[in-house]
């Protein structure tokens, strides 16, 4: 462990209600610690930019002890904050999972947290600068209308090594969520 401040502010921020509810952990992935997981891919990819050269896990890891190495968990819980809270907002449950024909389905993915929450992430201060009504329509409508964008259907082909996929989600979702 390399610093146990950080590592339980964001276990403290993962198990939050409103970041559960958003990311739909089951009690067994719970318990397997998928949220964290899922709280420690957001902030490395929110943070630390991935030149592709490391296997994702690689890079996870080394993000995650940079970013514990640098002890400013409360941006940390800050923009997990800001963002969940847009995504609750917006959606609830609903915020990460698929839309299609006027309807959200599926689970929550990767595709997701990489190019949708990361993407409100890396553009939450001029989002939430829209307002508070306005901050939560843009959100909704540029969700509803991201997984009918051609390129996102490139996000989860068949055999797409991660590698490849978090080269094309993240810098997708960072301009498709600007304002």
């Amino acid at each position: 462990m390399v610093n146990g401040d950080y590592f339980r502010a964001i276990r403290g921020v993962a198990e939050s209600v409103q970041f559960q509810d958003v990311v739909s952990v089951t009690p067994d992935q719970a318990e397997k610690q998928r949220h964290m997981e899922l709280a420690v891919r957001f902030l490395v990819h929110s943070f630390v930019p991935y030149d592709g050269k490391l296997d994702v896990e690689e890079y996870i890891d080394e993000g995650t002890i940079r970013l514990a190495r640098g002890g400013d968990e409360q941006a940390s819980v800050n923009l997990i904050n800001k963002t969940f809270g847009l995504l609750h907002s917006a959606f609830g449950p609903d915020a990460l999972r698929r839309y299609e024909n006027g309807t959200h389905s599926g689970r929550v993915g990767l595709v997701a947290l990489e190019a949708i929450a990361v993407g409100i992430a890396r553009n939450v201060d001029a989002i939430l600068a829209l307002g508070d009504g306005d901050a939560a329509a843009f959100v909704k409508d540029r969700i509803e209308a991201f997984w009918s964008q051609p390129t996102v259907a490139n996000f989860t082909s068949p055999g797409l090594r991660g590698t490849a996929r978090i080269q094309r989600t993240v810098p997708f979702g960072t301009e498709w969520f600007k304002p």
